[in-house]
């Protein structure tokens, strides 16, 4: 791969897409091409060096999917956690596609819908300081 990567992935986020890779997904047509796609032009940071303006799991996005409507969705892992209206699936190509892209960044996944776009990171949970430090404050030091 040439030039800079496409998309920007916490380790945790791109461990779970990895996780998927392993399981073999049998869902949408494409989407086991586009988890390929997401894993090779990716770059990998930490998660306290990801930039706010990266969609990440449990994010907060505003999107919209060729000409369609913005929407506003929290991307979350799957089913369980899914609230209809309200999140939107990584097991989806949409909530797929969403995982590392940057505010104002557009990205063709699927021909037959149009590119997807991403308005805005409306919230990040690391970028969250009350949830960083609580992560923090949890840290064991080995005393």
């Amino acid at each position: 791969m040439s030039g800079p990567a496409q998309f920007v992935m916490t380790d945790r986020d791109y461990a779970i897409l990895r996780g998927l890779v392993m399981a073999r997904p049998a869902g949408e047509r494409g989407y086991y091409d586009l988890l390929r796609h997401k894993l090779v032009h990716t770059d990998i940071v930490g998660q306290d060096e990801i930039e706010p303006n990266v969609v990440t799991m449990n994010s907060q996005v505003r999107y919209r999917i060729g000409a369609g409507r913005w929407l506003e969705h929290r991307l979350v892992l799957g089913a369980a956690r899914e609230v209809i209206g309200e999140t939107v699936s990584l097991r989806s190509l949409h909530g797929l596609a969403l995982l590392g892209m940057r505010d104002e960044q557009e990205f063709a996944y699927a021909d037959e819908q149009g590119p997807i776009a991403v308005s805005a990171v409306l919230y990040q949970p690391e970028a969250d300081a009350e949830m960083a430090d609580y992560g923090l404050a949890r840290r064991w030091n080995g005393r």
